[in-house]
């Protein structure tokens, strides 16, 4: 581009061609036969037409020779700058980025056909626990408990049993046991929560029941089955005896734990409640005693304490049981101490050695109701004596069995030699383990 085409134009020229258009028009025709050569050049240097086509060629020639020479070097300053930047700790936190990335990506591909192969092992070693007559047997979904598999469905991914549990809670038969695959040294547990007395009887219909392990709340059971159970505060494992109580409240007894329970007493004023029950032939017991527990004491009734109806604000819950089969131990007196109500418990069996002593009340200790409820006023009129009730607190826990077949599947995963130990302890049977127990008659009466 001719240089005087890039130079501004004076305002008085600029205005002139805005005076007239002759001269602008004049000045573009100028401007367009200008020459690309500028003018100030001396007159030696201007090249004629034939020397211009002559450089032409020169200078494309020269560009092809130019395109293989070799770069120019760098000067020693840039060449100590580019060292600087290659040998930086960004540069070499960028490299070792990327030797992470490269091992991982290798690392990822090694252990993934380990991984498969670990987790078909671990298939093939998995123990499975059948749940024979559960109620929601359709809709309960297989689970994992301590590393067994836990399931409803009797043909799981074609896999053998390693135990089928039988719960004497519900109805059952043995019609399909034959039919399912079990390993050769499994298990047929029987199971029980509730009272012997009220669940069927094994040896009725059958000549040999198939059981060859118990499950149930009985302690001479191989293996202990509740819903709640006792333990130290910093041990999970079930206690089988307890301590003598403390003399006094806060005996042993962190500083928290005493704040807290203290607030959560703090906030009873009523007597006591008791839970609704159906009322027919077979609670008639229940519905007398409690007539005359009414003559001397206001009696709540609740359908249960769950929700903001807790039942916090009782000092006691009283609990009928006429079943009296030892080692029971009814639900509602775990729910009553969680809920930090003192238990009172009317019938039953002694509950020595399966609760903490002075942690709960029996009506077998006083002659009537009558007595029964002045002693209950009395201990709901004397914060001292009525926070004794709580000692255990100091040193017990009760915590409840969040898996329940936990146990079980840790009594299948042990070595053949220890089911070997096991079947030889058990030599007498269950034949035998059944008629030895004596579960009283159902209690007719309580006064």
């Amino acid at each position: 581009m001719p240089i005087d085409r890039l130079r501004p134009l004076p305002v008085e020229k600029l205005l002139s061609f805005r005076r007239n258009p002759d001269l602008l028009q004049q000045h573009r025709q100028q401007t367009d036969e200008m020459e690309a050569i500028p003018k100030f050049l001396p007159s030696r240097l201007l090249p004629d037409d034939e020397d211009a086509k002559g450089a032409s060629r020169r200078m494309a020639d020269n560009d092809g020779d130019a395109l293989r020479l070799p770069p120019p070097r760098r000067s020693p300053v840039s060449m100590r700058n580019l060292q600087r930047e290659l040998y930086s700790p960004n540069q070499c936190m960028k490299a070792l980025k990327v030797m992470a990335a490269v091992l991982t990506i290798c690392l990822v591909f090694t252990t993934i056909p380990l991984l498969r192969r670990q987790t078909m092992q671990d298939n093939d070693n998995l123990r499975m626990i059948l749940l024979w007559n559960e109620p929601s047997q359709v809709e309960a979904p297989a689970h994992m408990e301590c590393g067994c598999l836990v399931t409803t469905s009797r043909i799981h991914n074609d896999k053998a049993f390693d135990a089928v549990v039988i719960s004497a809670d519900h109805p059952y038969s043995f019609e399909g046991l034959g039919g399912v695959k079990l390993h050769s040294d499994f298990y047929v547990v029987y199971a029980a929560k509730k009272p012997l007395s009220s669940t069927q009887n094994p040896l009725t219909n059958f000549t040999l029941p198939p059981f060859n392990l118990t499950m149930t709340y009985r302690l001479d059971s191989q293996l202990i089955w509740t819903d709640y159970y006792f333990s130290h505060t910093n041990l999970a494992r079930r206690l089988k005896w307890f301590r003598a109580p403390s003399k006094s409240f806060a005996d042993d007894m962190p500083a928290s734990t005493v704040l807290r329970l203290e607030v959560e007493l703090l906030k009873k004023s009523r007597l006591a409640v008791y839970l609704v029950y159906e009322v027919n032939e077979e609670t008639l017991p229940e519905s007398l005693y409690m007539e005359e527990l009414r003559k001397y004491a206001e009696l709540d009734a609740h359908d249960n304490c769950l929700g903001t109806d807790d039942c916090s604000h009782y000092h006691f819950m009283l609990i009928f049981e006429t079943s009296a089969c030892p080692d029971y131990v009814p639900p509602q007196m775990s729910m009553a101490m969680t809920k930090l109500l003192v238990p009172v418990l009317i019938g039953g069996r002694n509950l020595t050695n399966l609760l903490p002593s002075h942690s709960y009340i029996s009506s077998q200790d006083f002659g009537t109701p009558q007595d029964l409820i002045l002693h209950l006023k009395d201990l709901a009129n004397n914060p001292l004596e009525y926070r004794r009730y709580f000692w255990w607190h100091s040193i017990y826990r009760l915590r409840k069995t969040s898996q329940p077949y936990c146990a079980l599947c840790s009594l299948i995963q042990q070595a053949p030699g220890g089911h070997e130990v096991r079947q030889r302890a058990y030599s007498s049977g269950f034949i035998n383990w059944w008629t030895k127990y004596q579960c009283p008659n159902r209690s007719t009466s309580f006064l």
